[in-house]
């Protein structure tokens, strides 16, 4: 038993010195499979104390720009189909977070930014703008279903900071169903999407859907029959 353990300590101790030495040497992949099964394991995402995943980041991209626009309407004069994002931020034990910043910004129907010369949209702010939670962990912006562009899945972006610190960055994306539907107005020109989420730029790496599946907005019509779309940020 003596030996048996001490074998152990030191192979142990071997592979962390030398992982390809060690397994060069000894030829056991049972320890490799270990190790292995861990470090999947690990790349699991974290859930909150009820058990809801932590939300995944995503980069921020290349069109973020802090416009400092505090309001609830995004829309200014674009058109599309309107849509009300319903925000809710809570902590790692399900606790709403009062005071958080959401940060979000999108395309337009053509696929388009504000605010950026390679856009030709300089000094333009549409589809851009922050809500404070109020203490239900709450906050709310009326904007337009976004449009899509080559790439990308169809997105919005978010930030939420706590305490003058960014928590998180990420996208939220849609159910292909309900983009189908929106897309098919004239509003859309482009139509419908063609990227998939094993095409797209930042999700691809991922080679599944747990990240994209744990990112999509819950979307449905109010009994004024428009559009709103939910997701509660857990940080």
């Amino acid at each position: 038993m003596y030996f048996k353990a001490g074998l152990t300590v030191y192979l142990l101790q071997t592979y962390f010195m030398n992982r390809s030495k060690f397994l060069s040497l000894t030829g056991l992949s049972f320890v490799s499979a270990i190790f292995m099964s861990a470090h999947k394991k690990a790349a699991k995402i974290p859930v909150t104390d009820c058990g809801d995943p932590i939300t995944p980041p995503v980069p921020e991209g290349p069109f973020y720009k802090d416009e400092k626009l505090m309001r609830a309407n995004i829309i200014e004069h674009k058109k599309g189909t309107d849509i009300e994002y319903i925000f809710k931020v809570e902590d790692k034990h399900c606790k709403p977070v009062q005071g958080a910043i959401v940060d979000i910004w999108q395309c337009d129907a053509d696929g388009v930014y504000s605010d950026f010369k390679q856009e030709n949209t300089l000094n333009e702010t549409w589809l851009r703008g922050y809500q404070a939670t109020d203490k239900s962990g709450e906050c709310r912006f009326t904007s337009i279903f976004p449009g899509w562009y080559n790439g990308r899945i169809t997105h919005l972006h978010a930030k939420v900071h706590v305490n003058g610190a960014v928590l998180l960055t990420t996208n939220l994306f849609f159910d292909k169903e309900v983009e189908a539907e929106i897309f098919k107005s004239p509003l859309y020109p482009k139509g419908p999407n063609p990227i998939d989420v094993l095409q797209d730029i930042e999700l691809h790496v991922d080679k599944d859907h747990v990240r994209h599946d744990t990112l999509v907005m819950k979307v449905s019509k109010n009994a004024g029959g428009k559009l709103e779309g939910k997701y509660t940020f857990a940080v």
